[in-house]
């Protein structure tokens, strides 16, 4: 986030969807379906930590589309050079040297490195660096729509109809859906970044809060039935209520935004203490979301881990995120180190 006041909610937000980040990445079997109920309890992992990744995009909206109310736009650039495009430089140089030191990829010269570095082929969970750069870079224009909501909202239901809900339907009957039918202005998880603005700056009244809700826990309960019936029918992983900007993860992904924010006020946390421990863990997170692969996978390999075991799968997490936490905070300790975990 950007050096601001401390909204106690978002960076309770922050801290949860990183931990679930990290829980879906010990949770690796659910991609391979092998008809066990073990597999299906994976699947509940899956579903119920999948709003993490939209989150993440809804809170850089949330923070920086009235980045003009605090310095310029070169200002805000800078600054995200700073925070973001130095640390991805840093850490996909370190993951290519560890997997060329473990023989998992060959040596590669600059022009096969920058194809790699382009097409996310080195380390394939920073897939999430290439839109949130593309989301950086529409926020100058986003910027001048702050005052305007209903044209934003005009946005956002649009790209959820065209991105969300029709590609959807037509896939249910089979349809050939045309990509280009897609409302542009909401491309990608821009859409995610003008919700996440739109929920932090608009009051919500209860009863559509309730509505919401409801249509979060639809969400996960098609996801995860739809999932596990057609994939034992099928014989194998069906994907068809799957993706980050499919209507079940949209709907969870916003009524888990919004029942943080309204929990977080009524459970009256906005104590010194509490915005102090959720301010020491969230200023973490992105340095985690860089390193955590790396720690798990060193864990894994040493120790023989084997990732399909229970206790992983529900404890693996949190190790994790303690040690990965531990590691960056070090880190950020040592001169110069909030360049590369900042």
């Amino acid at each position: 986030m950007d050096s601001r006041k401390a909204i106690l909610y978002l960076d309770v937000l922050n801290v949860l969807a990183c931990i679930c980040v990290v829980g879906m990445h010990c949770n690796g079997m659910v991609h391979e379906f092998d008809g066990s109920f073990a597999w299906a309890q994976s699947m509940v992992v899956e579903t119920l930590a999948y709003w993490a990744v939209p989150v993440f995009f809804m809170l850089s909206g949330a923070t920086m589309m009235n980045y003009r109310e605090r310095y310029s736009t070169g200002e805000f650039f800078k600054r995200r050079i700073l925070r973001v495009g130095i640390p991805f430089i840093f850490w996909t140089l370190f993951m290519a040297a560890v997997k060329y030191g473990n023989g998992d990829i060959a040596w590669i010269g600059f022009r096969d490195f920058i194809q790699r570095l382009l097409n996310n082929q080195i380390q394939t969970t920073y897939w999430f660096f290439a839109p949130l750069f593309m989301v950086y870079l529409s926020m100058p224009v986003l910027s001048r729509l702050a005052e305007h909501k209903k044209t934003l909202w005009y946005m956002v239901l649009a790209g959820i109809a065209t991105y969300s809900l029709l590609p959807f339907l037509c896939n249910v009957l089979r349809i050939a859906w045309n990509p280009s039918l897609q409302f542009p202005m909401t491309a990608g998880y821009i859409l995610y970044a003008v919700l996440g603005y739109l929920l932090h700056v608009t009051e919500i009244p209860k009863k559509y809060r309730v509505s919401i809700y409801f249509l979060g826990i639809l969400g996960v309960a098609v996801r995860y039935g739809h999932t596990v019936w057609a994939s034992f029918a099928d014989g194998a992983l069906n994907r068809l209520t799957w993706g980050y900007l499919n209507w079940p993860d949209v709907v969870f992904s916003v009524a888990m935004f919004v029942f943080i924010k309204y929990l977080v006020k009524r459970l009256s946390l906005e104590t010194t203490r509490w915005k102090g421990v959720m301010r020491f863990l969230a200023s973490a997170s992105f340095g985690i979301y860089l390193i955590h692969i790396f720690i798990m996978n060193t864990i894994v390999r040493n120790f023989e881990i084997h990732t399909s075991d229970l206790w992983w799968r529900c404890v693996g997490a949190f190790l994790i995120y303690g040690i990965t936490l531990l590691l960056v905070k070090g880190i950020q300790k040592i001169p110069g180190g909030k360049y590369i975990v900042p």
